[in-house]
């Protein structure tokens, strides 16, 4: 029996939003925690595309057609499985249909950006001009607490287009999957900043609380 290698990790996480390379965060504290929340995500998706068999994993890319960006993908077979990381603020957020989103009784519109729909629509988008067959599900939005002191309870938070999960979560909603397509693969690849070498390890995150 033939032994399987392990996927791939490409890219570097939180690599936009490293001091003097920040493209998006409206001030040096978001881009701090938007960095933190990253390296905790990827902490969690490097192993498993490391194991015998894996997925492949790659961080870090841009929108076609946008200053924003796609913090991690994960590419099972042909299935593209976006990611957005987020570290905030311990405390209950819910949103409210016609009203929006709010942490306790103050309004976060943060919460209800559509950049997950339209991360889902560019990357389909780019794939097929590539010629490759690929399906993209359901974006997951990952939101890790930024303090020990607390906890963030999103049983009622809605984001467009996404689905919603706890940092503790995200290793059984990831699962292990399967070898991922070279494709697909090669085609995200070119989402990868062009001052940016591909990589294939990321180092061992720090303690980002």
């Amino acid at each position: 029996m033939s032994q399987r290698r392990p996927g791939q990790v490409i890219g570097r996480p939180g690599g936009g939003l490293e001091a003097g390379r920040n493209q998006w965060a409206a001030n040096a504290d978001v881009a701090r925690q938007g960095h933190a929340g990253e390296l905790r995500t990827a902490a969690v998706l490097d192993p498993i595309a490391r194991t015998p068999g894996g997925p492949t994993v790659l961080h870090d890319l841009t929108i076609p057609g946008s200053r924003a960006n796609i913090d991690h993908a994960l590419v099972r077979g042909s299935d593209v499985l976006l990611i957005d990381s987020k570290q905030w603020k311990p405390g209950r957020y819910w949103t409210l249909p016609g009203l929006g989103t709010f942490r306790g009784r103050e309004r976060f519109s943060y919460a209800d950006k559509a950049t997950m729909a339209m991360a889902v629509d560019k990357v389909r988008t780019h794939l097929e001009a590539n010629g490759v067959q690929a399906r993209v599900l359901t974006p997951l939005v990952v939101i890790w607490p930024s303090s020990k002191r607390g906890t963030v309870r999103t049983l009622f938070l809605r984001i467009p287009c996404a689905r919603v999960i706890a940092g503790d979560s995200l290793a059984r909603a990831v699962g292990t999957g399967r070898a991922a397509d070279p494709q697909v693969v090669a085609a995200l690849a070119k989402l990868l900043p062009a001052h940016r070498p591909v990589r294939t390890a990321s180092p061992a995150p720090t303690d980002t609380w």
